[in-house]
């Protein structure tokens, strides 16, 4: 089975922020419920997945965003900016388990040696796509995510 699927487009509603690995749960512990009350304030009509999306990831620093997908025609207002994904081929890969940043990274790593056999190579973007949501499933080896890697 194909890696490499068409990732549709999606607008998202998020925030971004510059942090560290070690600062990062903190990071999100912030980012999603400042993103949930900023969306009830503006009220879009429906909403999506919530999602990650991390721009680089560095040694010492994470450039991301962290929101939740939005229909098409929601505008987001400040503080949340509205990010456009998708529309164009992309590594996928299903994640079970916990949501750590390490074990992300190994999940992401199999895809990215998927793809390198296949001659394609990810642009450098990482979104996550969570499927399951802590207080829904206790049990986190019952958690899914989808792992998407846009490509160049």
């Amino acid at each position: 089975m194909s890696v490499i699927r068409w990732m549709s487009r999606r607008r998202s509603a998020v925030l971004h922020a510059v942090t560290t690995r070690s600062e990062l749960v903190s990071a999100f512990a912030q980012m999603y419920p400042a993103v949930w009350d900023a969306l009830q304030e503006q009220g879009p009509p429906e909403f999506g997945e919530v999602i990650a999306v991390y721009h680089s990831i560095g040694e010492d620093e994470l450039v991301l965003s962290a929101g939740m997908e939005v229909a098409d025609d929601f505008e987001a207002v400040e503080p949340l900016a509205t990010l456009e994904l998708g529309g164009c081929e992309a590594g996928m890969i299903e994640h079970f388990g916990p949501y750590l940043f390490d074990d992300f990274r190994r999940t992401q790593g199999r895809l990215e040696s998927e793809l390198a056999r296949a001659g394609r190579a990810p642009s450098g973007m990482v979104i996550e796509r969570y499927l399951t949501m802590p207080d829904a499933e206790p049990d986190q080896s019952k958690w899914h995510t989808e792992i998407w890697l846009p490509l160049t």
